[in-house]
């Protein structure tokens, strides 16, 4: 676990410039690369979503703990739906995957007026340790070669997308578990360990992140979707003909 943490830290470390912004939910995942990151850079979280949700309510807490500035942009219903149809514009594909890149769209944008040119995102961590509900109802013999198929295409997806949002922005995104070093390290370990924490999933980068010094509050936070711990799949639900429902 000591040798799984390091590579963590030096993911992270590669990432950095002197000054770094971090989409920031107060989960495993950023809350990790945030503590990393403060070692070496100065560090601004920003985080997104409607008031009094899960991702916002988190992101403070968290923040404190880590003793790190924190931008919150909550979201009107207005807001949200206006920044979905700029999303859509930008990234046209169905409501799931439009939704995600809502939240991140604000916080490029209000990085963006921070001055800040580059953001860190924990894209990758849900493929390397077993992060999503459906990777469980996936037959358990097949379940590694899938998650390195979905780990290599991420550079067609969600990556894409986001860095695409960014650049609307002039905001380089970069992806710390996004790593080649880290995932051979990762997919060596077996499926099974991977697998073992299925209440709060990724237990075994929750080890790690023990042993970096992650606030416990983060390790110890269920999983929650972007669209849910943000508040905005409720919302943009409401609407009916938002482009790309069509296609869902």
């Amino acid at each position: 676990m000591l040798e799984l943490a390091d590579i963590l830290r030096d993911s992270v470390l590669q990432t950095l410039e002197d000054r770094v912004s971090v989409a920031f939910s107060g989960g495993v995942d950023s809350s990790l690369i945030a503590k990393v990151a403060k070692e070496k850079a100065e560090v601004e979280l920003f985080t997104a979503g409607t008031e009094n949700s899960e991702d916002v309510e988190y992101a403070e807490k968290v923040a404190r703990e880590l003793e790190l500035p924190l931008f919150k942009c909550i979201m009107s219903e207005e807001e949200i739906i206006e920044t979905y149809k700029n999303c859509y514009k930008a990234c046209p594909a169905d409501f799931l995957k439009v939704e995600l890149l809502v939240p991140i769209y604000r916080i490029a944008k209000e990085a963006n007026e921070r001055k800040h040119k580059v953001m860190l995102f924990g894209s990758g961590s849900e493929e390397l340790f077993v992060g999503y509900e459906r990777y469980y109802k996936y037959p358990k013999e097949e379940l590694d070669s899938y998650l390195k198929k979905e780990y290599k295409e991420l550079q067609k997806r969600e990556i894409h997308w986001i860095s695409r949002i960014c650049r609307l922005f002039d905001i380089e995104a970069r992806f710390p578990f996004y790593n080649n070093k880290l995932a051979e390290h990762v997919f060596n370990i077996p499926i099974e360990i991977r697998m073992e924490d299925y209440e709060l999933k990724k237990g075994v980068l929750r080890e790690a992140a023990s042993f970096l010094g992650v606030p416990q509050i983060a390790i110890k936070r269920k999983k929650r979707a972007l669209q849910y711990g943000s508040g905005i799949h409720k919302i943009l639900l409401k609407e009916k003909n938002l482009p790309g429902m069509a296609l869902d």
